[in-house]
């Protein structure tokens, strides 16, 4: 074998180790960014259970605002037939 044979072994396997030590250094640190912690599942729940009562808080302020909207919307109509003038007649458009 010649030298620049011996160079070229010399930098493949350099080649190998260096990638084979970055491919591994990924994988653990994929491995450790996307594996849940144990406490994760725990705080995950807690996530939920909170999400799901603002939900319902927010459901039951909607239906109460429904509630306000309309009772403001049938007091308007009210108040509308009772402003005529007096003396007027009411006319239909026909």
């Amino acid at each position: 074998m010649d030298p620049s044979d011996i160079a070229f072994v010399k930098g493949v396997i350099a080649f190998a180790l260096v990638a084979g030590t970055c491919i591994t250094v990924l994988r653990m640190w994929l491995r450790a960014r996307y594996h849940s912690a144990p406490g994760a599942e725990q705080l995950l729940d807690s996530v939920r259970e909170e999400n799901a009562q603002l939900r319902a808080e927010l459901e039951a302020r909607m239906a109460e605002l429904e509630e306000r909207v309309d009772f403001t919307e049938r007091r308007l109509v009210q108040e509308r037939g009772n402003q005529r003038l007096p003396g007027s007649i009411a006319k239909t458009p026909v």
